[in-house]
């Protein structure tokens, strides 16, 4: 029999792109390097066939073929801007009506309204805004008792909770969570078949107002990003040129996630600069550019639909008038202080929690999202700042006192204490509620909850300083102070605690700051802004922990190198896959080969010489592969005998020749510099050889397998000959930078020409998950301490379960 190059035949090494998901079992990784070749192939045969159409008298200027000619370039130059345009404006539209059915949603369990059951107590009341004092007769609550209100509360909270979860479980299980961790997997190049579909598209904005609305501790900015790169994958997708190619359509998606952010903040550059720094490791300025102009049509939309009937694109956008003092930083470094401790520790118990949930209650979603839910009715309702909608609640307490912003007597004087009581024991309560309730099987985003947490605690300390200031106003800690004018504006505080609790959670910054000066349009307020988030991301860095994200994405086990720079101070060769399956480049029979492709589940194969050699001779995907083999066949005149070549022998010859010339010059450097400790070179093979781009064309550039005269089925055009290599000896930094910044699904390890092995991203993620450290003894202790409260928290509730209801 030939010898075809296969070294193993366990599956387990091969160039298996598989991971070993706790989640999906579809991962599969994108070639960006084979991507933008298929792309740029595509591209030049479109305006080969436009200039083949329009030669000779055709091509003169100024006739109707060559105005036919140049209205075909500018629709092709044009439908990205086209497709960018149309998924913005339906990323508004989608917005405006989720923000409508969920302030509706969330008024519905207080009352309704007698003009219309179709209107929010907002649209109810609309004339009396104007008069606090007023009321409204138009608006019904269901009940006169305190007590009937809150168990028709609760009873609402848990249908719209039971409603959200059965759906999500029953039709689209990618719509539960925010979305952002698998966004970010997806954009670095992995697969997630469904997870931008369209039921997840419609299960996700159908039941994200249920959720919202029933109280639970989660936000809808998150999930507003799955949505929006939902519609725009939807929308690429009708177009050949999105649907052909990986790298456009990632372009879409990453304009798409701005957008999301645009809507759900109503601002447009933060949701910009969001996409920059959080989601898209490779960005470019013709996509910021896209991004920005996706991200101010959705805007312009959800202004012009006017949800709110404010002439403001989100509830909680407000204005200040008043400047801060100096004497106020240190109060904002202690906002700056809680966001990072608060982003730390919920991080690390949410963590604690998510792992509980999986042990525990994988069966029980449905019940755990109602439960919740619930329990988070029940508490919420008895105090103020609970009750309310967050969104809603951020608004309060962003509010400056003077001009209606005194909500429940929140700015008197003689309610101040008790106010800072319920804010405390508001900040308090949502912090746990927050922990237990993001990443339950519900859509649920942290980006408002955490705003919320922030909000209270910043009005709490707002709260605290102007009593000091009444207290003692001659100090001269305040001389700065006019006394014709308040001097502490609590509801300052209130936002910048906002912007340190986001920004402790996530671990952003820039973001923070754009998303902030457009919710208020305040100048003035960047510096303390930056101030608080400076020393957010420092106690976070000391504390040592990351984003919620990014730790999502490690818990959960996607495939997903970290933006860090790490030191391996290892070589390459430590990690590679030495056991490969390969293809000779002579001496297979096509039945040989199909049979190579039904006994493997890789997803592609280097092409070595035939020899004992393994000379690396190129490398060949599967895809690519298995479609040739198909159209080669359908075309006929072949068997299971037919000769397959995949390089030819005079190729070959060269090739040895040059890789004999090579390993001994790459010796003679190897011995001069070993003392100096430089490490051996490595090129492609390519390269290499000197072989000019005219002599060998990469791999796909022909569209048919070609049968020589003599029988033999030769498939060189489809190999791509100078594929992406390295030495042994390359350090694994170099290696992680190529895979980040170019983006191959597999880099070959040669030396001196011949194949030694292969590494992929997944492998450079399980040595990664090897080599971490084990945890010390103390952080062990905490976590089992964790684990043994929760668990027997659950044993008891258990227990109490069953004894009701065996009574």
């Amino acid at each position: 029999m030939p010898h075809d190059g296969a070294v193993i035949t366990s599956d387990d090494h091969g160039v298996d792109e598989e991971f070993e998901s706790r989640k999906y079992a579809d991962f599969t990784t994108i070639d960006w390097i084979q991507d933008a070749t298929l792309e740029r192939n595509r591209r030049l045969r479109k305006l080969d066939q436009l200039h083949s159409s329009t030669i000779g008298q055709w091509s003169k200027p100024y006739t109707i073929s060559w105005a036919w000619k140049q209205l075909q370039k500018l629709a092709i130059s044009g439908q990205s801007w086209f497709v960018v345009s149309l998924a913005g404006a339906l990323i508004g539209v989608n917005a405006a009506l989720i923000s409508i059915t969920t302030e509706w949603l969330s008024d519905i369990k207080m009352g309704y309204c007698k003009d219309g059951w179709w209107l929010n107590q907002n649209f109810c009341c609309w004339e009396n805004q104007k008069e606090q004092d007023a009321g409204c007769d138009a608006w019904h609550s269901w009940s006169d008792f305190a007590m009937v209100q809150w168990v028709i509360y609760v009873l609402f909270a848990t249908l719209f909770s039971f409603v959200a979860a059965y759906l999500v479980r029953a039709f689209a299980r990618y719509a539960a969570g925010s979305g952002i961790s698998e966004i970010k997997c997806i954009l670095a190049g992995f697969v997630m078949k469904g997870y931008l579909g369209a039921w997840t598209f419609f299960i996700k904005s159908l039941t994200l107002p249920l959720v919202i609305a029933s109280g639970l501790s989660v936000g809808k900015e998150g999930p507003s990003v799955h949505v929006a790169c939902c519609i725009g994958y939807l929308v690429a997708s009708f177009f050949a040129r999105f649907s052909q190619s990986q790298g456009k359509m990632r372009e879409i998606i990453t304009a798409a996630s701005a957008a999301g952010v645009a809507v759900a903040f109503g601002s447009p550059i933060g949701g910009v600069i969001f996409s920059i720094e959080e989601m898209n490791n490779s960005f470019n300025i013709k996509t910021m550019w896209r991004s920005f102009f996706c991200a101010l049509i959705a805007t312009v939309t959800l202004s012009a639909m006017n949800p709110f009937r404010t002439g403001k694109l989100v509830l909680f956008q407000v204005t200040y008038d008043r400047d801060w003092h100096f004497f106020e930083i240190l109060f904002f470094i202690l906002i700056g202080v809680f966001g990072g401790v608060y982003g730390a520790f919920v991080v690390k118990f949410n963590l604690q929690v998510a792992a509980f949930r999986r042990k525990y209650l994988g069966n029980y979603a449905v019940a755990e999202a109602v439960f919740l839910a619930t329990l988070t009715a029940m508490i919420g309702f008895f105090n103020r700042f609970l009750r309310l909608d967050m969104t809603e609640s951020l608004f309060i307490l962003f509010r400056e006192c003077e001009g209606g912003g005194d909500y429940d007597n929140l700015c008197q004087t003689w309610a101040q204490w008790r106010m800072a009581n319920s804010l405390l024991l508001a900040t308090m309560f949502r912090v746990l509620l927050v922990i237990v309730s993001y990443g339950c099987k519900v859509p649920a985003g942290i980006f408002i909850p955490s705003m919320a947490v922030g909000a209270t605690f910043g009005r709490m300390v707002g709260i605290l300083v102007k009593a000091i200031y009444r207290q003692y106003p001659e100090s001269s800690w305040f001389a700065v102070c006019d006394p014709n004018i308040p001097c502490i504006t609590p509801g300052t505080y209130a936002f910048l605690g906002a912007a340190a609790a986001l920004s402790g959670v996530m671990r952003i910054t820039v973001t923070v700051v754009a998303v902030m000066f457009e919710l208020t349009g305040a100048l003035t307020y960047i510096l303390p802004t930056m101030i608080v988030l400076l020393v957010t991301k420092a106690v976070g860095d000391w504390l040592g922990t990351g984003g919620i994200a990014d730790e999502m994405i490690k818990f959960n086990g996607y495939p997903f190198l970290e933006q860090e720079d790490k030191s391996f101070n290892i070589p390459v060769s430590r990690v590679m896959r030495r056991h490969l399956y390969t293809l000779a480049a002579r001496g297979l029979t096509l039945g040989e080969v199909e049979q190579k492709l039904a006994t493997t589940t890789v997803h592609g194969f280097p092409i070595v010489s035939p020899d004992s050699q393994r000379a690396l001779l190129g490398y060949i995907g599967r895809s690519e592969l298995q479609y040739v083999l198909d159209k080669a066949q359908h075309s006929g005149g072949l068997d299971q005998e037919t000769p397959v070549e995949f390089v030819s022998e005079a190729r070959t010859a060269v090739i040895e020749a040059a890789r004999v010339s090579r390993e001994a010059s790459a010796r003679i450097i190897e011995v001069s510099s070993r003392n100096t400790g430089a490490l051996s070179s490595s090129w492609s093979a390519g390269a290499a050889l000197g072989i000019e781009d005219n002599e060998i064309e990469l791999g796909l550039l022909s569209e048919e397998a070609e049968v020589a005269r003599d029988g033999v089925l030769r498939l060189e055009p489809w190999v791509n000959q100078t594929p992406l290599t390295v030495g042994p000896q390359t350090p694994l930094e170099t290696v992680v930078q190529m895979f980040k910044r170019l983006g191959p699904r597999v880099i070959l390890i040669e030396k001196f020409g011949t194949l030694t092995g292969l590494i992929t991203v997944k492998d450079v993620l399980r040595f990664i998950e090897k080599e971490e450290h084990e945890p010390s003894s103390l952080d062990r202790n905490q976590r089992d301490a964790v684990e043994i409260i929760l668990e027997e928290s659950w044993m008891w509730l258990t227990a109490r379960f069953r004894s009701l209801v065996t009574r």
